[in-house]
């Protein structure tokens, strides 16, 4: 079943109308609105905006969210998630219309849950299932949640924030799960001459040794168990010194482009940044860190650059 509470023609005029503004955050972002083929790509795409998979829904049974359902989008929820996809690179927009299946949103999940890119039934087609409570979040809240997973009260009393600008978190959790689609479907990071995990991987989950070893790696998000608060300035120094933009881009090769993709597309085209703070008790900052900035990241922007700027890439053509 798909949402069509409100016409799609008068959704996407609406989009039109409102497009502009809801980009307007970023200093970088275009105030004109979407393009005539734009507008028929987020058209289509949003005809796609439906039921969640099987999958998603047993992931979450299976962990205790017992409560899970499907949640019915707003009109004003449904020009935001259009804003979204005409918000998208190019490519991936492409991507998204010859291999998204659906794209869903559920309700009762809790805040630190994210977002789920799967196999649909459909062979060659992938579902993309967000916890609803995204639509609303900004993308400072949405971050420093989920970075919340990795640590563990120690007595330190240190805490650690994470501050993403340039946009909110619907259009940041699009660009990176889009970029999963793109990478399955097209094979980005497991061909054997992949530009993405030369030197850095050796195959989906395992590390080149250096990179193994770092405190970097020994998160929860790379098969580790939460560590104390107190190990963090440790953990993003580590972090500082190797190619991930973030600790959940160590959790796979496919993770780390999702990521960098992502990171990439937000600080050139929405004005973004991203920073992490270590605060003491008083409020204090002790270390901050801006990892848009380390060199192993730029250094891998510009292979970025070159992905997203491809006219044809895996049957798609811009």
């Amino acid at each position: 079943m798909l949402y069509r509470q409100t016409p799609l023609k008068k959704l996407i005029a609406g989009l039109s109308l409102s497009f502009g503004v809801l980009l307007t955050q970023s200093a970088y972002a275009t105030s004109q609105v979407p393009s005539q083929s734009v507008e028929a790509e987020v058209q289509e795409l949003m005809e796609r905006v439906g039921p969640p998979s099987k999958v998603a829904i047993r992931d979450a049974k299976k962990v205790g969210m017992k409560d899970v359902k499907l949640h019915t989008l707003t009109d004003s929820e449904r020009v935001k998630v259009a804003a979204a996809f005409a918000s998208l690179p190019t490519l991936n927009r492409h991507i998204l219309e010859k291999r998204l299946h659906y794209l869903a949103f559920l309700d009762g999940i809790p805040g630190e849950g994210t977002a789920l890119t799967s196999p649909a039934t459909r062979k060659g087609f992938y579902d993309i299932t967000f916890r609803a409570s995204v639509l609303n979040e900004s993308l400072s809240t949405f971050l420093t949640t989920k970075e919340q997973r990795v640590f563990a009260a120690d007595g330190s009393d240190i805490a650690v924030s994470v501050e993403g600008t340039g946009t909110d978190a619907l259009t940041y959790l699009l660009l990176h799960e889009s970029t999963h689609v793109l990478d399955f479907s097209c094979n980005t990071t497991t061909d054997p001459h992949s530009r993405f995990t030369e030197g850095i991987w050796i195959d989906p989950d395992t590390m080149v040794s250096h990179l193994a070893t770092s405190a970097a790696a020994r998160t929860h998000f790379h098969q580790g168990h939460p560590i104390g608060f107190g190990e963090a300035v440790a953990v993003y120094d580590s972090l500082a010194q190797s190619p991930f933009v973030s600790l959940y881009a160590t959790a796979s090769q496919h993770e780390d482009l999702a990521e960098l993709v992502a990171w990439r597309e937000l600080m050139s085209q929405h004005g973004g940044n991203l920073s992490i703070e270590v605060t003491d008790s008083q409020g204090k900052t002790i270390r901050h860190w801006e990892p848009l900035t380390f060199p192993g990241v730029e250094k891998r922007f510009a292979e970025v650059d070159k992905l997203l700027a491809t006219k044809q890439y895996c049957g798609t053509s811009s």
